[in-house]
C-alpha cells in the first residue's frame, strides 16, 4: 500500500507519489505552451503596383516617409549592423538620425561614416532619463509622419522600414512594436534565453487565448507609430514615459493600443550582450521586475507556475527531465538562438534567471541603482 504523501502541508492517502508530482509537473509544462503558443512576425509590405517601382519618377516612395531614431551610448561597434541594412532600404523623404548620447567610443564618427545625421542631445534633466531624453530630441529633429525607434543593437530585416509602415498603416493610432530574434552567439550569452522567453509569455500578445489576452507593453528595441499619435499622447517628453528606464512600458501606456511581433533568425535580429554575462546580469537587472510590475497578474501567475515546473518538475520526476529540456529548447528557438548543451542543461539557466530576478527585485524594493553605460540608473523607476 503506498503512504501517505504531504501537499502544501496537506496528507494525501491513496495516491501514488509519484503520479501526482508528474501530473502538477504536466500542468506547468502544458501552461509553457499555451503562454507561447504561436509567435506573430511582421507581414511582408504589399509591393508596389504593377508597372510602379518602390519609387515612382519623381523619387516619391510608395509609403510615406519615416523619420527613424536611434538612441546611442557607446554603441560604434554594434552601429554598423544595423546602420548597413537600413541605410539600403531607404526611400524618399526618409531620415534616420542617431542620437549619440554623450558616447566616449566614437559612436558620432561611426554614424557619419554612413550619412546619419548625429545630433548630441542636452545631459538629462531632473526627472528624465537618459533614453528617453535621447529619443525625445531625436523625435525633435525630424518631420517625417511615421517614426520608428530602434536599438542600436538591432540588426534589420532587408524590409523592415517598409514592413513597419505596413503594420501602421494596418492599425493606425497603435503603437507597433516588435521583439527581434535574440542572436547568442557565445555560451556565457544563454542565459538569456529565459529572459527572453517570459518576456514573450508576459507581454500576452502570443498565447493560445489569442485576442483575449490584451498587450499593454512594447518591446523597446523596435517601436514604430505615427507621429501625429506620439505627439498627441506627449511622446517620450510625458510624465510617465521620461523617468523610466522601461520607457518602451511607458509610451505603450501612454497610446493604450498596441501591437506586437517577434522577428525571425531570417528577419530583424538584436545581440543584445556581446560583451559577456556580466553585461547580461546587469541588463537584465534593469528591467526584469520592473517589466514584471507591469505585466496582467493572471499572466505573471501563470509565468511563475511554468519557471516553477522547469526549476522542481525534473527533481521530483526525474522521468520528465527529456520533456523539459525539449520544451526549453523549442521555445528557446522562438525566441533566439539557443545551444543544444544549454537546452540539456537547463537547470542552470533556471538557477541564473532566478538568480537574476531576485537581484533585481532587491533593486526595485530596496531603491538600489544600477551602474549601465556608465550611469547610474534607480532599478525602481517607474
Amino acid at each position: 500500500m503506498p503512504g501517505p504523501i504531504s501537499i502544501l502541508g496537506l496528507e494525501i492517502v491513496g495516491i501514488e507519489h509519484t503520479s501526482v508530482e508528474i501530473a502538477v509537473y504536466m500542468v506547468g509544462w502544458m501552461i509553457g505552451w499555451l503562454l507561447l503558443w504561436r509567435p506573430r512576425h511582421l507581414a511582408a509590405a504589399s509591393p508596389p503596383p504593377p508597372g510602379r517601382s518602390s519609387h515612382d519618377l519623381t523619387g516619391t516612395s510608395s509609403r510615406p516617409p519615416i523619420a527613424v531614431v536611434i538612441p546611442a551610448r557607446d554603441e560604434a561597434s554594434a552601429l554598423p549592423n544595423l546602420l548597413r541594412p537600413l541605410v539600403a532600404q531607404q526611400r524618399a523623404g526618409d531620415e534616420i538620425v542617431v542620437v549619440d548620447d554623450h558616447s566616449g567610443d566614437g559612436t558620432a564618427r561611426i554614424a557619419e561614416l554612413f550619412d546619419a545625421t548625429v545630433i548630441t542631445p542636452p545631459e538629462p534633466p531632473e526627472g528624465w532619463l537618459g533614453k528617453p531624453n535621447a529619443c525625445w530630441h531625436g523625435a525633435l529633429a525630424t518631420s517625417a509622419p511615421l517614426l520608428v525607434f530602434l536599438d542600436a543593437d538591432v540588426r534589420p530585416g532587408p524590409t523592415l522600414l517598409d514592413d513597419l509602415a505596413g503594420a501602421i498603416d494596418d492599425h493606425p493610432g497603435e503603437l507597433v512594436s516588435m521583439q527581434p530574434w535574440h542572436e547568442m552567439e557565445t555560451l556565457g550569452e544563454q542565459p538569456s534565453i529565459l529572459c527572453n522567453v517570459t518576456a514573450l509569455m508576459g507581454c500576452g500578445a502570443f498565447t493560445a487565448f489569442g485576442q483575449r489576452a490584451t498587450a499593454t507593453v512594447a518591446f523597446g528595441p523596435v517601436i514604430a507609430l505615427e507621429r501625429a499619435t506620439y505627439d498627441a499622447v506627449g511622446g517620450h517628453g510625458d510624465p510617465g514615459v521620461r523617468g523610466m528606464h522601461t520607457e518602451d512600458i511607458g509610451l505603450a501606456r501612454a497610446v493604450g493600443s498596441v501591437r506586437l511581433f517577434v522577428g525571425s533568425q531570417a528577419s530583424t535580429t538584436f545581440r543584445m550582450y556581446p560583451d559577456g554575462f556580466g553585461a547580461l546580469v546587469r541588463g537584465w537587472t534593469r528591467s526584469l521586475a520592473t517589466g514584471a510590475r507591469f505585466t496582467s497578474w493572471w499572466l505573471a501567475l501563470l509565468t511563475l507556475l511554468w519557471v516553477w515546473s522547469l526549476a522542481g518538475g525534473w527533481i521530483a520526476a526525474p522521468a520528465v527531465y527529456p520533456l523539459t529540456a525539449i520544451q526549453v529548447w523549442v521555445l528557446g528557438r522562438r525566441a533566439g538562438t539557443i545551444h543544444p548543451i544549454a537546452a540539456l542543461c537547463f537547470p542552470v539557466l533556471v538557477v541564473v534567471f532566478v538568480a537574476i530576478f531576485v537581484r533585481s527585485t532587491f533593486a526595485v524594493v530596496f531603491r538600489r541603482d544600477v551602474t549601465w553605460k556608465r550611469r547610474h540608473v534607480a532599478a525602481n523607476q517607474n
